[in-house]
């Protein structure tokens, strides 16, 4: 055929059956969804564990038009950014309001790690104390990170990255100083706009203003503690700053964990050799 020769006539017709029939197989397959699975090992770590923490608490529904993305939606992308450029490092994930919740535990295993930024965190939940009474964040708390167990026994290196807006309660910094400096390096990521505003039912709320010293609150609160905070969009240099404060050390066995591969889109690509096939022998047979 590749030669410009025309195909025998039962033999065509036999091959544009078999095409037919792959075509109608693949999209079968394509719709059934399945999935390839086997359990791999992982290794990462030991001697170090990282906590990224969000913060939940309403202004984070804040966006930039009804169309924009929320600081929410924001913080939750630059979590799996965080946990992406180290993935050798175990990652625990935990929620910030007036108060410091876990949510995961540092964990070398991406499947745990994404489904926990996907489907635990929410905006207040749990709700603050304070709800309903002005701010709820409060940057105060993250002292809990030194004196409560968020990290394990065999953890040598401590380091947490919070992602807040950074509109926060007043804080004792030098407690905070105390609590967190040569203990936990902590460094900040702050997602604000100047034009954010939080809707209710399409209509901003007249009480919420972004804070424009928001910003410079949160450089305060990471100079205190021996840290850094970073804009946004500059999630490299806060990776990079991450990795210089983890340094080298020892990795060994993590256990085991499902990786997953779908077949579908596979299958559905794979449809396109005997479509083509078709689309050929109609084009050829009016020649």
């Amino acid at each position: 055929m590749l030669l410009g020769l025309r195909p025998a006539g039962r033999l065509g017709d036999l091959a544009a059956l078999v095409a037919l029939v792959l075509v109608a197989g693949l999209l079968a397959l394509a719709a059934a969804q399945p999935v390839l699975s086997r359990v791999e090992p992982r290794r990462g770590r030991t001697d170090v564990e990282a906590l990224v923490v969000v913060d939940i608490t309403r202004s984070m529904r804040a966006r930039d038009g009804l169309r924009g993305k929320t600081r929410f939606d924001r913080a939750r992308a630059a979590a799996k950014v965080l946990r992406d450029g180290l993935p050798d490092v175990p990652f625990g994930l935990a929620s910030l309001s007036d108060r410091v919740l876990p949510h995961l535990f540092p964990t070398t295993s991406l499947n745990a790690y994404t489904a926990t930024v996907d489907r635990s965190l929410g905006i207040e939940r749990p709700p603050p104390d304070r709800s309903g009474r002005g701010r709820a964040t409060a940057l105060a708390a993250l002292s809990a990170l030194s004196t409560q167990n968020f990290y394990g026994a065999a953890a040598k290196r401590r380091v947490a990255v919070v992602i807040t807006d950074g509109e926060t309660l007043p804080a004792d910094l030098g407690t905070l100083r105390g609590r967190l400096l040569g203990r936990v390096t902590t460094l900040f990521v702050h997602v604000w706009g100047p034009d954010e505003r939080v809707y209710r039912h399409r209509v901003p709320e007249r009480a919420y203003r972004p804070d424009p010293l928001s910003r410079a609150a949160l450089a305060e609160v990471a100079r205190a503690v021996g840290g850094r905070a970073f804009a946004e969009d500059e999630l490299g240099e806060a990776v990079a700053a991450l990795d210089e404060a983890i340094g080298e050390g020892p990795s060994g066995p993590q256990g085991r964990e499902l990786q997953s591969l779908e077949l579908a889109p596979h299958a559905a690509l794979a449809t396109l050799a005997p479509l083509l096939f078709l689309l050929w022998r109609r084009n050829f047979s009016r020649t």
